[in-house]
Order: structure tokens, then sequence, then C-alpha cells
């Protein structure tokens, strides 16, 4: 059970109904991490122009970023994460299969970019402090994809502990 109320849109005013049907239009849905965050407008609205920023598509396909954000909940073991996550690359067509492959790091079924993105989230997301150099040019990507990459692992590595830490309800 949650450990904080969620807004619903209909309790939603002023800002927060503004952000909400921003949220609503691109979801058809408010999910409920969305809905915890209404009782701080200002945050809620950082969050969602993070959102909008770091997932729409940019250097790097939205099914990517939706990738590494996976991967990093499932290192961070954000069970509301994991699952939202899951759901969204299932609706883009990817199988239970390859999506299990993908929770337990099995990159066989990916592409080339998207294994190598993979595996340097894996060792990225928990254990940056150990990256080197080499990291970086094994991952081959230039400075726009890199940057894409470290922004979705801060994004949901904040998203994996808020959700974890306020027991944020499954949708």
């Amino acid at each position: 059970m949650s450990r904080i109320k969620h807004i619903s849109s209909e309790e939603a005013t002023g800002i927060t109904k503004d952000i909400f049907a921003e949220i609503e239009e691109q979801f058809q849905m408010v999910p409920n991490v969305f809905k915890a965050l209404a009782h701080k407008p200002d945050i809620l609205r950082a969050s969602w122009n993070k959102v909008t920023s770091v997932m729409n598509k940019g250097a790097l396909s939205v099914e990517l970023k939706k990738m590494v954000a996976l991967r990093v909940s499932v290192i961070n073991q954000a069970e509301y994460c994991i699952a939202k996550h899951y759901q969204g690359l299932e609706s883009l067509g990817y199988s239970t299969e390859v999506l299990d492959q993908i929770k337990a790091s099995d990159y066989s079924n990916l592409d080339e970019l998207e294994s190598r993105v993979l595996s340097f989230v894996d060792q990225a997301t928990n254990n940056y402090q150990e990256l080197t150099d080499d990291d970086f040019n094994q991952l081959g990507l230039d400075e726009e994809e890199l940057l894409e990459v470290v922004a979705v692992i801060d994004l949901f590595s904040g998203f994996n502990r808020l959700t974890e830490i306020l027991a944020i309800d499954l949708d």
C-alpha cells in the first residue's frame, strides 16, 4: 500500500490538472507515480518535464531508451518501474521472451547497438565509479547518444528510489 495518497484526475486543480492532461495525452492515463507527485505541483512539473525531455525521440530510439529504463529498474529492484517499462515495451511489440531475457541480462536476441548499450547500463547503473575509458570506447556512442543513455539511467534511478521509498501502488 502506498505511503502517500494518490491525487486523482478528478481531484486535481490548477497546474496539477494541466500537467495531468499532458500526461494523459501521452499515456492515455495518469500513472500513480505522478498522482503521488501531485502533492507538490512544482516537483510534478519538473519530473514530467524531465521525462519528456529524456524519453522522447532523440539521437537514440524511444524503444532503446525504454529498454534502458527497464534494465535500470531491474538492477535497482524497483517493482513498480519494472512492471511499467515491461508493459510499455510489450505495447511496442516486444515479446515476453525478449523482455524476460532483457530482465535476465541476456542480450542475445537484441541488435548490436542495443546489446552494447544495455551491457554498459549494467555497469554504469550502480558501479559507475569503476567505469574506464575503455568502457566508453567499446560503447561507441557519440556525445549526444551517450548523454541520452546517462540521462535515462539518472532519470529512472531517481524514479526507482521514489517509487520504492513511497511504495507506489501499481496502476
